[in-house]
């Protein structure tokens, strides 16, 4: 976590500590800090967690003062003399440039260079560890939380109203955007450069995915699957360091990392105890001979947690997308981190991959969203503005969404990390015609030569079957056997849970503000399902009452409100 602010009028030590101390109080964390304050211009802090053997800043003998927040995982391949990764930053922006592009880890950084008086804030190849920034007056402001800008005197938070739309027509804010009106994320593979000389701001990209040239000659699939499987391998391996646990699903995803870690991790399942999920992770967790613990999520247990996570998450995830919240604190006793298999089926299977003119069907039969005219435009044009749907799909709804799940674990010092968004293997992914990875094609024909034993026999929790089976063999199994809904049992019953305390206590509470939404209440506690909307709703009321009001930031607060015991 980072935060700190650079201002072109010179200031006294007391004006930049006072600040500083004001912005890192204001920010949700669980690490210690570590500050590093320089007069008369620039003041930051960088939270770690405990468990880190190298601080998270450095003050080089050149004059150069370095934050990062996040990690690399190639340093040691390309540099030799950087004993840490706030040092190898500094290096790269003063004499190595050509090596930024290379770095292959989940990051983002500010330096400033004491003697040119410039400032620079970088931010990873795909932007997977938001920072945010604004510019009050003559002062440029960082932060890893939009809530410590409410700490600056000077700035009055204003609700952005294409993001509100955004929020609600298709549930996440748009990925170069947030709550707050002209407070924005440094965008993915950036260098953001400011000049106290001259108060001067550019900004300039040192990679884009342009730069991947298509794979050339004739490739059989399984020399496709070959290569991907070595890969992922790779980039596994490189991210299984000291205390790994995994969150492993009845999915696909989660199951590959638990095939291809090199040491038995500790295993954690959310959900219902008879759920698919917790079935099939049990089974693929006894191949390892790995420690499988379930964690349940139940109608008492996952709504107070999550109130907190609002505040935490800065309102960009809504109360139904914090799933496992309610156990970090448990996840983080047994581990320090947390593999995730984001962007698995995504971007492997070719889940969320379509043709050029396919964006619009992409979204309403992929992501249900029915977006409205404005939010319609505003993806058509962050979708010509990605080239292709393999990058729209990293930087809208990965960034916008995705990521601030994961992030969660950061409240209580559990770091994320994300093999399938390695650099190699996102490479030689984005490179393959998409004819070849196609309806699971390629992902399927890795999984099953390259960890036969996790998925030739074990069933896939979307179809009730193993992978090895082909559709045509689903489909006609399916039939004879008569399941017809394999998901039925899930891991969750959130749109029951709502009608039930404390979900239903806090509906009445807040959904009877309008009759739009009172009716709606209405309506979904006589039995129609309006979970996803509903939540959004009452997501949105709650961040603003958090937000202008101070109320409701934990979830201790609204269990007295509500007479709910923790």
């Amino acid at each position: 976590m980072l935060a700190g602010f650079i201002s072109q009028s010179p200031l006294t030590p007391r004006e930049l500590t006072r600040t500083l101390t004001r912005m890192a109080d204001s920010l949700v964390v669980h690490p210690k800090a570590h500050r590093i304050t320089f007069a008369p211009h620039i003041a930051g802090v960088a939270f770690a967690p405990d468990w880190r053997t190298t601080p998270p800043v450095c003050q080089t003998q050149m004059g150069h003062i370095a934050y990062l927040d996040g990690e690399f995982f190639n340093r040691a391949a390309l540099t030799r003399s950087a004993t840490s990764d706030p040092e190898f930053l500094v290096q790269t922006i003063t004499g190595k440039r050509e090596q930024l592009n290379r770095i292959d880890g989940i990051f983002s950084g500010v330096v400033f260079d004491t003697h040119k008086n410039e400032l620079h804030i970088i931010t990873d190849r795909y932007g997977l560890r938001p920072l945010y920034w604004t510019r009050l007056g003559n002062r440029i402001t960082w932060a890893s939380q939009t809530k410590a800008f409410l700490a600056l005197p000077e700035f009055s938070p204003v609700i952005d109203p294409i993001s509100r739309d955004m929020f609600f027509s298709t549930g996440q804010l748009p990925s170069d955007r947030t709550w707050l009106k002209d407070v924005a994320p440094v965008p993915p593979a950036t260098q953001m450069t400011f000049r106290i000389s001259d108060g001067s701001l550019t900004q300039q990209r040192y990679w884009s995915w342009d730069e991947i040239a298509p794979l050339t000659g004739h490739h059989s699939q399984r020399e496709l699957a070959q290569e991907l499987g070595t890969r992922f391998r790779t980039a596994v391996e490189q991210r299984t360091t000291g205390r790994t646990g995994l969150a492993l699903s009845g999915g696909l995803d989660s199951r590959a990392i638990l095939a291809a870690m090199p040491s038995t991790p500790q295993i954690f399942t959310f959900g219902h105890p008879d759920s698919a999920d917790v079935r099939i992770a049990a089974q693929a967790a006894s191949v390892k001979n790995a420690p499988h613990t379930v964690l349940p999520i139940h109608s008492q247990n996952w709504l107070l947690p999550r109130i907190s996570g609002v505040w935490y998450a800065d309102g960009a995830l809504d109360l139904l997308h914090m799933h496992g919240i309610e156990h970090l604190k448990q996840q983080k006793e047994a581990c320090d981190i947390c593999l995730n298999g984001a962007g698995g089926d995504g971007l492997a299977g070719a889940g969320h991959l379509f043709h050029p003119k396919g964006l619009s069907v992409y979204l309403k039969n992929k992501l249900h969203i029915q977006a409205d005219r404005n939010t319609a435009q505003y993806l058509e044009t962050a979708f010509n503005k990605a080239g292709s749907a393999h990058a729209f799909y990293i930087d809208w709804r990965m960034r916008g969404f995705t990521i601030h799940g994961p992030r969660l674990g950061l409240l209580h010092g559990l770091e994320y990390r994300l093999p399938f968004l390695d650099n190699q293997v996102q490479e030689f992914l984005y490179s393959i015609p998409l004819q070849q990875k196609a309806n699971n094609r390629l992902y399927r024909k890795m999984l099953l030569e390259t960890f036969p034993e996790y998925f030739k026999d074990i069933p896939y929790q979307a179809t009730g079957f193993p992978i090895s089976h082909s559709s045509w063999t689903v489909k006609i199994l399916r039939r004879l056997t008569g399941l017809r809904n394999p998901t039925s049992q899930t891991f969750a019953d959130y749109a029951n849970w709502l009608r039930q305390s404390p979900g239903k206590n806090l509906g009445d509470h807040f959904l009877y503000n309008t009759s739009e939404t009172s009716k709606l209440w209405q309506r979904h506690l006589a039995g129609e399902d309006h979970t996803i909307v509903l939540s959004r709703y009452v997501t949105y009321q709650l961040y603003l009452l958090q937000l202008f009001d101070g109320k409701y930031r934990t979830s201790e607060e609204v269990a007295e409100l509500l007479k709910i015991t923790p």
